[in-house]
C-alpha cells in the first residue's frame, strides 16, 4: 500500500471484496485501517466516549451485516462513509441523551485514545452545527475524505459539499465569535 488516496481506496474496496466472499481475515483486516478514523467520526459526532465506542462497533456490524450490498465496480469509502453517516444519524435519532462529564472525556481524547483535545468552544459549535453542515466537516476534516468521496457519501454534488463546508465554517466562525465575547 502506498499510502496515496487511491491506493488506499483500491485496497480497502480489494478487502471488501474478499470479505463479501466470506473471507474474515479481510474484514478484520478492513477493520484495523478503518478504525481509527471511524471512531474519530464517531466521537466528534456524539462527544461521547463510550457512546463513541459503542457506535463505532455498531458501524462495522452494519459494514458486516451489508457488505453484499456493495458494488465492487464503485469505490468502497463512499459507500462505506454513506453507511456510517445513516448509521450515525440513526443511532442519534434513538439515543436518549445521557448527561456527561464533557471536560473528562476531552482531556482523554487527547491523551488516551491519540485524537488530538480540541478547544471546547469549537466542540460545542460543532455540536451545535445543523447535521446537513456537520456531516461533511465531519467526512472531510475528521474521517479525511476527499470532496469528491465526501460528495459521493452524501449524495450530492462536489460544489453542494464546498458549499456546505463553505457555510459550515462560516457559522463556526461566527459561534466561536460569540463564545469568544460571552467569555470577554
Amino acid at each position: 500500500m502506498t499510502g496515496t488516496p487511491d491506493a488506499r481506496a483500491l485496497a480497502a474496496g480489494q478487502l471488501a471484496q474478499q470479505a463479501t466472499g466470506g473471507d474474515l481475515d479481510a474484514f478484520e483486516e478492513l477493520v484495523r485501517r478503518m478504525q481509527r478514523r471511524v471512531y474519530g467520526f464517531a466521537y466528534q459526532h456524539l462527544r461521547d466516549l463510550d457512546e463513541a465506542h459503542d457506535l463505532t462497533q455498531e458501524i462495522f456490524v452494519k459494514l458486516y451485516r451489508n457488505l453484499a450490498r456493495y458494488d465492487t465496480d464503485r469505490p468502497f469509502e463512499p459507500w462505506f462513509w454513506k453507511l456510517a453517516a445513516n448509521s450515525t444519524i440513526n443511532y442519534r435519532r434513538k439515543r436518549v441523551p445521557m448527561p456527561t462529564d464533557q471536560s473528562a472525556d476531552q482531556a482523554t481524547t487527547g491523551s488516551e485514545s491519540g485524537f488530538p483535545a480540541h478547544d471546547p468552544a469549537l466542540i460545542d459549535a460543532l455540536a451545535q452545527l445543523d447535521p446537513a453542515y456537520r456531516l461533511p466537516i465531519l467526512l472531510h476534516y475528521y474521517a479525511d475524505l476527499p470532496l469528491d468521496q465526501v460528495a459521493q457519501s452524501l449524495s450530492l454534488s462536489v460544489p453542494a459539499i464546498k458549499s456546505r463546508l463553505h457555510r459550515a465554517r462560516a457559522l463556526l466562525r461566527n459561534s466561536l465569535a460569540e463564545s469568544e465575547e460571552a467569555g470577554q
